[in-house]
């Protein structure tokens, strides 16, 4: 009883190691208000804030080089995913099995670096969310990549101006960091092939396959729920090493419920576009701070903007729509306990250390 009472205390414990600053606050509230008010338009709000939401927190911390390099490998990251969604999304039953091909390649070159770890992550989460929208909406496949990257690329020269700013008031680059030691690439490359040697190399994207195939499965069976939340939700809950009860699961999925129906209740509202816009500007430019702060807390604000950008809380939601959610985050967190105490239990050494 103790351990599960300290469990849930940690989930809405508050962190105050990191800083953020109130022009990350800004950046990533323009990032994605000024798309999606140009995309309000074509009546695609939601569409236009994804590029903003993809670029956020992507950008490391240093030099105005090193900001550029980080920027651009996350643009490059979600133009692929996006444009490989976009391509193949409408593609029925042959995307369901080209996607878990690729979510399954992505995890393991993943495991190159950290750099990659989350790049990896990145790309297969856009490439399920693009690939739900375009496989669920009427829009055109092209409009989508479009509007997507286009967002994306404002967000990062809105990043890269204010930057370059901010060092030129300052008269050097804020937050250079020091200079060490890295292993090479070579080094890098050679560490991922012995991984691969053993079988716990593999079961990072082993687990990501089987529990995104187990949402395909779902989909099949049951095609007129929405099923792509779920998948969301999977990609977002699988860490690189299992843990029994992952900290991140169950803050995810209280932020989740709770994040659905402030949605819901928004959409009840019919709210007219221009508050929509303002909603998105509120909670993007909110979210750098509660990531820094409280996972729970960032899940909350964190979806009803996916939900917009899934084209779905642009408009009044029925129960049945929320209800599909709700029970979709639920079984997505099962799902991933589930495949994490079998893989722990099949192989021991791969179970994350305790904190």
């Amino acid at each position: 009883m103790e351990k599960t009472l300290n469990h849930v205390a940690g989930a809405f414990r508050w962190s105050t190691e990191k800083e953020v600053t109130a022009i990350e606050i800004v950046v990533s509230a323009l990032a994605m208000a000024v798309p999606a008010l140009l995309a309000a338009r074509g009546h695609h709000t939601g569409l236009g804030l994804i590029g903003g939401m993809a670029m956020s927190g992507t950008v490391a911390q240093g030099r105005l080089q090193a900001q550029a390099m980080s920027a651009g490998a996350a643009l490059l990251t979600l133009m692929l995913a996006a444009g490989i969604a976009c391509a193949f999304g409408r593609f029925g039953g042959a995307w369901q099995i080209g996607l878990l091909a690729t979510a399954a390649f992505a995890g393991v070159i993943g495991g190159f670096d950290r750099a990659t770890v989350a790049a990896s992550i990145r790309f297969i989460f856009y490439l399920v969310m693009v690939g739900g929208i375009v496989s669920t909406t009427t829009a055109s496949p092209p409009l989508i990549f479009a509007v997507v990257t286009g967002g994306a690329l404002f967000a990062v020269v809105l990043h890269m101006g204010m930057a370059a700013i901010v060092a030129q008031v300052s008269g050097h680059a804020a937050g250079a960091a020091e200079e060490e030691r890295k292993p090479t690439a070579r080094q890098k490359f050679m560490r991922l092939r012995r991984s691969l040697a053993e079988p716990a190399g593999w079961q990072y994207p082993l687990r990501l396959v089987s529990c995104l195939g187990a949402a395909s499965l779902v989909h099949l069976l049951f095609p007129g729920h929405d099923v792509h939340w779920a998948a969301l939700a999977l990609v977002l809950l699988i860490e690189r090493r299992p843990e029994r009860l992952p900290l991140k699961t169950t803050q995810r999925v209280i932020g989740v419920l709770f994040g659905v129906c402030c949605a819901g209740l928004l959409s009840f509202l019919a709210l007219p576009a221009w508050i929509d816009v303002l909603l998105v500007a509120v909670l993007g430019g909110i979210r750098p701070f509660l990531r820094a702060r409280n996972y729970l807390a960032y899940s909350i604000v964190t979806t009803p903007l996916l939900m917009m950008a899934m084209g779905t809380a642009d408009h009044a939601l029925p129960a049945s729509a929320l209800l599909d959610r709700l029970f979709a985050t639920v079984f997505a967190a099962c799902l991933v306990l589930l495949v994490n105490q079998v893989t722990i239990y099949l192989l021991p050494q791969t179970a994350a250390p305790r904190a």
